[in-house]
């Protein structure tokens, strides 16, 4: 573990580890699996267990399962409900192989990306979703598969060498052969989410986004054409995306007109079809177009998975999928962009830090602003922002976890501790549309805590400046705190998550565990994974002073080789030849481990004085 993260809480490895022991006890041992968890299952909570699974040794090698000679005892003894170090890959195996069947239809050979038990009629609508409308696909289902199917292509990729019989081979071809269908589908939906919506600066929604832009100022038609001006890259992207190409030069013809951009819930009314060489995917869209945060932000993330070092270095795509990526790429592009540009605007302060953030539907929420918050994050770690911008950032999330009473003791009757249970829930407009006698539905919105532990740590993580970075990582602390509270205590499901009636007493027990939330905590862990084995940055005067060292010990080394000490005898030649060693490895630690070129940079000076005193001795004598 490097210097910048030692005094982080949360140790990733263990972590997941332990979490891998309360699945397996959760899941069960020989051949039955239970998949459900307190929602039942469906397309989204059973891709969240098996990304339990497979994510942690992408971000950790040393848990990997799919080379049976090489994994280690305490993954064993974690996933021992799976069998021993040979049975562990097997099983997994066929576990994708069955996700992958169970959500396919058998009709149309095309993959299902409904909801299901995720999707709930509003707070104080005692009716339950129809079928039809448990039957919805959501961008959730296609974001999460999109991660699910890469990671699994990944690992059968990884597995496959270690084989020899025919037909198991045979089982993880066809199973691979499924997840790539699946994944260019859930590309395809994605794709097919993604809308764009214009409407008159001094319509209801253009006033709420120059009031969000601007509390003091509120709608203008100067404010207009300043936002317009800072979009100006977004519009030209827009038409060059080549979609909604009416509506597009609309805007960029009328002066007077704002927009929003990102992924409704589902595929939009009205979405072109997208053709591929082997499929059409065609089916009818009932989501508004109209973008909503949480949906982009789920968008946003799983489609990075597509940009990532480790799928371009593993060749993951093919053809057929790079193809699609190139319209994702533009589209992530587009939304990352608008957010980010519209929260950071102005020279004094920014829209995202005039908390909560206000939403064009004039809904606010401190959970809107951690959802912006994720968006500006990955905006200033692609422009290579300085600190100061970070620390801006860094104001925001800990002002959101004091007003989300995550470091701070809530009072009575707080209303924020809703939002951490039932959550807030999101209207999907266009999902009564689904048959007749539908209610209106929606999306409850309930992982505050991850969220702000992740973003912090990825911010953490683009820090430069050594005290933003402990101050970070402090916040960080903070928030696993308070998620290793909320882990389930007692039977089956302990050890996993979410019980946050273990901090607030006031709210309802749950008593079994969510894949949602389980899945969002493992994240965290891989993202603090990441940070630990990222290099941190050098604190500016311990780089001085390590440096001064160096210098220093590099003129005494010269002095001795000039008296010709390196003609000496065998034990003098071998210590110069150590002290070289020591010097060149500390120049090349000086810039990224200033502590450790420090710390050998001392060692070569006392082994130098020592061959100094015992000089001076001699002439003494």
């Amino acid at each position: 573990m490097n210097g910048g993260c030692r005094s982080m809480r949360l140790q990733p490895r263990q972590e997941l580890l332990s979490v891998w022991k309360a699945i397996s006890r959760w899941c069960g041992s020989g051949r039955a699996f239970s998949w459900g968890d307190r929602s039942g299952r469906n397309s989204i909570s059973d891709a969240e267990l098996l990304l339990c699974l497979l994510l942690p040794p992408t971000k950790l090698p040393g848990i990997r399962f799919d080379r049976p000679d090489e994994t280690k005892p305490d993954v064993c003894a974690a996933l021992a409900s799976f069998g021993g170090a040979v049975e562990i890959p097997q099983r997994v195996v066929r576990l994708i192989g069955e996700y992958l069947r169970c959500y396919t239809d058998p009709g149309t050979g095309l993959p299902e990306f409904s909801g299901g038990s995720y999707l709930t009629t509003a707070p104080d609508d005692d009716r339950e979703p129809t079928p039809e409308q448990l039957a919805l696909e959501v961008v959730d289902s296609y974001a999460t598969s999109v991660v699910l199917t890469t990671a699994a292509i990944g690992f059968l990729r990884g597995y496959r060498p270690q084989v020899q019989r025919p037909s198991h081979r045979e089982e993880i071809d066809k199973v691979e052969v499924d997840a790539r269908k699946r994944l260019t589908a859930a590309m395809a939906g994605l794709q097919r989410s993604f809308t764009l919506s214009v409407f008159r600066g001094d319509s209801r929604a253009g006033r709420a986004l120059c009031e969000t832009v601007s509390p003091e100022e509120g709608y203008s038609a100067e404010l207009v054409a300043r936002i317009r001006n800072s979009l100006t890259d977004v519009m030209a992207g827009l038409r060059e995306l080549g979609s909604s190409a009416d509506e597009v030069e609309t805007l960029l013809e009328n002066r007077d007109l704002l927009f929003e951009c990102g992924w409704s819930w589902g595929i939009v009314q009205g979405a072109e079809p997208v053709k591929t060489p082997t499929t059409v995917y065609a089916q009818p869209g009932l989501a508004e177009p109209y973008p909503y945060l949480y949906f982009t932000v789920v968008a946003v993330d799983g489609i990075r998975d597509l940009f990532s070092r480790e799928t371009r270095l593993q060749g993951l795509l093919d053809e057929e999928q790079q193809s699609l990526a190139r319209i994702l790429n533009l589209q992530w592009d587009l939304a990352q962009r608008y957010w980010s540009t519209i929260a950071t605007l102005g020279d004094d302060r920014w829209p995202v830090e005039d908390l909560p953030w206000r939403t064009t539907d004039e809904e606010e929420s401190d959970y809107y602003s951690l959802l912006v918050v994720s968006l500006v994050r990955h905006a200033l770690l692609d422009q290579g922002a300085p600190d100061s911008d970070l620390a801006r950032i860094a104001r925001v999330l800990e002002d959101l976890a004091d007003r989300g009473r995550i470091r701070r003791r809530p009072l009575a009757a707080d209303p924020a501790l809703k939002l951490h249970h039932p959550g807030t829930w999101v209207a999907l407009v266009g999902a009564e549309l689904a048959g007749p006698d539908a209610p209106p539905l929606g999306w409850r919105l309930g992982e505050l805590g991850t969220l702000l532990l992740g973003r912090a740590l990825a911010v953490a993580a683009q820090a430069n400046d050594h005290r933003l970075r402990a101050r970070l990582l402090r916040l960080a602390d903070e928030a696993w705190r308070h998620l290793e509270r909320r882990r389930l205590r007692d039977g089956k499901g302990a050890g996993l998550w979410d019980e946050p009636a273990n901090v607030y007493p006031t709210l309802p027990r749950r008593g079994t565990p969510s894949w949602y939330h389980t899945t969002r905590v493992m994240q965290c862990m891989g993202t603090a994974a990441d940070l630990i084995q990222g290099v941190p940055p050098p604190g500016s005067m311990l780089s001085d002073i390590a440096t001064e060292l160096l210098v220093e010990a590099e003129d005494v080394f010269d002095e001795e080789q000039l008296r010709g000490s390196g003609e000496g005898g065998p034990a003098l030649r071998d210590s110069l030849s150590r002290q070289a060693i020591g010097l060149r490895r500390a120049r090349r630690l000086l810039s990224t481990r200033p502590g450790t070129a420090a710390a050998l940079t001392l060692d070569v000076l006392r082994e130098l004085d020592k061959l100094a005193a015992a000089r001076e001795s001699e002439v003494g004598d």
